[in-house]
């Protein structure tokens, strides 16, 4: 079976975790509408027609001041990469289009994709456009809605018949605990406001299952003040955090799920 790596790239919400999940027909990577919502690279494999593609998640690196632990496994995903896919939301202002063009230098095949077209008309969709003077750099460009699923096929149609051979590159798997703790940082991504969630920690302690899936995890945090904030008033914070995460695992893993979440202060996460 012919095997291929595609990165997933671009700036920070244009929706490569909503596509992959596309991909996916699930979740698998999180999503939330804060910036640097993905930390790492994140694999996942789909067989479509007789092609095995692992996509890379790549962290959403086209920022200024990003973090250098950020940047690092963004470009390694890209050098992991057979084809690399950008994504750009047509529904914003296309920004760091310079970062783009300087990273088409070393990737043999790449395609750009338009996000988000049903949230915008065809004149617009042209006006766009037109601000970028390299789409003749790109083999392939698609116009797409990940969230809707318009057009996602054709990407995998494309590197469906792109793919030519067996990768000789490894998988790089996360972990379930790491999985899990990630599912709860989108939970306090959406829940909790500023840089409280970038500035926390989420240990998945423990995972036993059975007919239920039991799932301890620990929120380390850096103060007193933070923790306050997730707990919120009354524990009404961490309930909401608890709830949302729970409902996730519960259609990720199609079981029911006992999560516990304890709050632990810090100063060295």
């Amino acid at each position: 079976m012919n095997t291929s790596f595609i990165a997933l790239s671009g700036p920070t919400n244009s929706g490569k975790s909503t596509l992959l999940n596309s991909f996916a027909n699930k979740k698998v990577s999180i999503v939330s509408k804060k910036i640097q919502t993905t930390a790492f690279n994140i694999e996942y494999s789909i067989y479509y027609k007789k092609t095995k593609m692992i996509f890379i998640d790549t962290p959403g690196f086209y920022k200024d001041n990003i973090s250098d632990n950020y940047l690092r496994e963004a470009y390694q995903g890209l050098e992991r990469a057979d084809i690399v896919v950008f994504i750009l939301d047509i529904n914003n202002k296309f920004r760091h289009l310079d970062k783009i063009k300087n990273n088409l230098n070393n990737i043999e095949k790449k395609i750009l994709v338009f996000n988000k077209i049903d949230k915008v008309d065809n004149e617009e969709i042209l006006t766009k456009i037109k601000k970028i003077d390299f789409l003749n750099d790109f083999d392939q460009i698609f116009y797409i809605s990940a969230l809707k699923k318009k057009n996602t096929e054709k990407i995998l149609n494309y590197i469906e018949q792109n793919t030519k051979k067996n990768s000789r590159k490894f998988t790089k798997r996360i972990s379930s605990q790491k999985f899990f703790s990630e599912i709860t940082r989108e939970a306090l991504l959406n829940y909790v406001h500023k840089e409280i969630p970038y500035k926390s920690l989420i240990i998945t302690d423990k995972i036993q299952k059975g007919y239920f899936v039991t799932i301890n995890q620990t929120i380390i945090v850096r103060s007193q003040a933070h923790k306050k904030i997730i707990l919120g008033k009354n524990g009404k914070m961490i309930k909401n955090i608890g709830i949302y995460s729970r409902k996730q695992l519960e259609k990720i893993m199609k079981k029911k799920v006992n999560l516990f979440l304890k709050l632990k202060i810090s100063k060295n996460i």
